[in-house]
């Protein structure tokens, strides 16, 4: 059972999100405010935090930039407000999504199961590219030659060597070494 921390200062807004995620199978944790989010997070490392922008303590953006600087606690917004400056805050403190209230839990149970496979999906490429040099060679490689970002390549590389029926690290390994008969 993977476990969200909900953030919001409305006490109405928590208890509904927070139970209709647990009627949907998830362990959740509450917070009311961002300095209890923040504890609470540093402290049960929760798979994602669904963050509102506007509340006590810390607000949803500073919330966010803490969490990215201090945890590995992937996050989305929610809020009231949908402007586009916010929006774009949002996804440069690397927001998995943000969505707009009134939230309906049924509505948004697929958003959140996006979010939490791309975060697997990202923790994935940060592990591969740590703990293998090879594979994190061949991604900069075709982040280079294709123009891409490292999820791109990383993706890339991965379906490759699936369309290829071959290991991941045997496939990094022949690009590069320049000896792939069939680079991505």
């Amino acid at each position: 059972m993977e476990k969200i921390l909900v953030a919001d200062d409305d006490r109405v807004v928590l208890f509904t999100l927070c139970e209709g995620l647990r009627d949907a199978g998830f362990e959740v944790v509450e917070a009311r405010d961002g300095l209890q989010a923040l504890a609470l997070c540093q402290n049960e490392a929760p798979a994602m935090a669904l963050l509102d922008i506007r509340m006590p303590g810390l607000d949803g953006l500073e919330l966010a930039r803490r969490l990215r600087d201090e945890t590995t606690v992937p996050f989305l917004f929610f809020s009231a407000y949908g402007d586009e400056a916010l929006v774009q805050r949002a996804v440069e403190m690397g927001a998995l999504g943000y969505l707009i209230k009134p939230l309906h839990v049924r509505a948004i149970l697929p958003m959140i199961r996006t979010a939490l496979a791309r975060s697997r999906d990202i923790n994935g490429l940060q592990s591969a590219l740590t703990s293998n040099r090879t594979i994190a060679t061949a991604v900069g490689l075709l982040m280079h030659a294709e123009e891409l970002d490292q999820m791109a390549a990383f993706e890339r590389l991965r379906l490759e060597a699936r369309s290829q029926r071959r290991k991941l690290e045997e496939l990094a390994l022949s690009m590069v070494n320049g000896n792939s008969s069939r680079e991505p």
